[in-house]
């Protein structure tokens, strides 16, 4: 029997494809009276993304099978698997690989923690192209899960509250690509060390200078030589999102998809919401929502988009992050800092030496200050760069509520 433990999004979908397939199972969470009991006549336990390992789940299932959502799901998937990770830049990089596949080729999915379960693919459809977003907490629990494409973007400290330290967050990323064979390929960054040694047996190919994806003087990107798009006509700001669509079009080219659709599909591509979206000329001042910047790196790249100083709205919940890496690039791009939420003293802490930064409680208050702060020709960035539970459900609903307030206030 299977015991799915986790009764969110994940949970819900693995139960209904082990339904649709007449397993037995139960579904149950820390809510249920005596779960412990259950796990006697379990020989699988299906665990939520969602569940640290610090879980008594974890050690009371030590003789049991225990795999993750994903795993579960690609145990019952006859077709192929993108499978994209990284600590920043997943999330528009599947999108963007879901957009190019599905504008040339047929029974293309796109799913995982970009918001779709993969159980919930699976229970439509058992073949086709899966682009699937992978996160460390997913990547966990595999044991069979096996991509025929590979991405991992970038890796840096994040999830310190989840994972035991760094280098258990970094094997939760290895994971989704060990089982990977000769004859699939791994799409990797070139400058970092710790993604380069990424333990698989398929074909590398990275990213970056000297590597098989590169962005050359003419303002072309290359993949393989061939040239492929333009990156200043991207919709989407940032370096690090050219990086993202280089990547992109290289799988689309991997499958087959021409050159010309691949430019179609990502000179007009806007971007998903929250991650550095211009809100509008509010007045004179130029307004970015960039909510989904959970870790220092996300607001380091957003703050490197920018060739001027921004007005910066950022904190909420900590995630154990070291922000002093920060300190030199805040310098340069920083007029005015107004840090809030839980781990608002850490940072004021961090700062307050180095550019003028001020300590509010709620995200509303941060908005009616920096009002006060900004002037026309600024640009005012809100980057959090932390978790948003501390005032918000998540990074949705952050963003949301941002913008509401936005037009309320300007």
């Amino acid at each position: 029997m299977y015991l799915i433990f986790g009764k969110g999004k994940s949970g819900k979908a693995a139960s209904k494809l082990l339904e649709l397939r007449n397993l037995p199972h139960l579904l149950v969470d820390d809510k249920t009276p005596n779960w412990q009991s259950y796990l006697k006549s379990t020989s699988t336990v299906v665990v939520s993304p969602g569940i640290p390992p610090f879980h008594p789940l974890f050690g009371l299932s030590r003789n049991k099978e225990l795999i993750g959502e994903t795993e579960l799901a690609y145990r019952f998937w006859k077709g192929s698997v993108v499978a994209i990770t990284g600590t920043d830049g997943k999330s528009t990089t599947t999108r963007l690989v879901y957009l190019i596949l599905k504008s040339y080729l047929s029974g293309v999915y796109e799913g995982g923690n970009i918001g779709r379960p993969f159980s919930e693919i699976v229970s439509q459809t058992s073949s086709g192209i899966a682009v699937l977003e992978v996160s460390s907490f997913q990547g966990y629990t595999l044991k069979t899960f096996r991509p025929s494409v590979g991405v991992f973007l970038n890796f840096a400290p994040d999830h310190l509250d989840w994972h035991r330290d760094l280098e258990d967050y970094l094997r939760g990323k290895y994971k989704i690509f060990l089982q990977q064979r000769e004859g699939d390929l791994l799409f990797l960054n070139g400058w970092q060390e710790e993604v380069k040694k990424t333990p698989s047996r398929a074909k590398k190919l990275l990213f970056g200078k000297g590597g098989e994806i590169e962005i050359r003087s003419d303002g072309w990107v290359y993949f393989e030589g061939e040239k492929l798009f333009e990156w200043k006509k991207l919709k989407i700001k940032g370096i690090h999102n050219a990086w993202n669509s280089a990547v992109a079009s290289a799988v689309g080219r991997i499958f087959g998809v021409p050159p010309k659709v691949i430019r179609e599909v990502l000179y007009e591509f806007r971007g998903l919401p929250y991650r550095l979206q211009y809100l509008g000329d509010f007045k004179g001042l130029k307004v970015y929502n960039d909510s989904k910047s959970t870790t220092p790196n996300a607001l380091k790249m957003a703050l490197q988009s920018f060739d001027k100083k921004v007005v910066l709205i950022f904190g909420g919940k900590d995630k154990g992050a070291d922000f002093t890496p920060l300190r030199e690039l805040f310098k340069k791009r920083v007029k005015v800092a107004i840090a809030y939420g839980e781990n608002g003293d850490k940072l004021v802490e961090t700062f307050k030496d180095c550019v003028p930064t001020e300590r509010v409680k709620t995200l509303e208050e941060a908005l009616r200050l920096a009002k006060g702060k900004v002037a026309k020709g600024d640009i005012l960035l809100f980057s959090p760069a932390s978790a948003s539970f501390d005032q918000f459900k998540s990074y949705e609903e952050r963003g949301k509520i941002f913008e509401k307030l936005v037009k309320e206030i300007f």
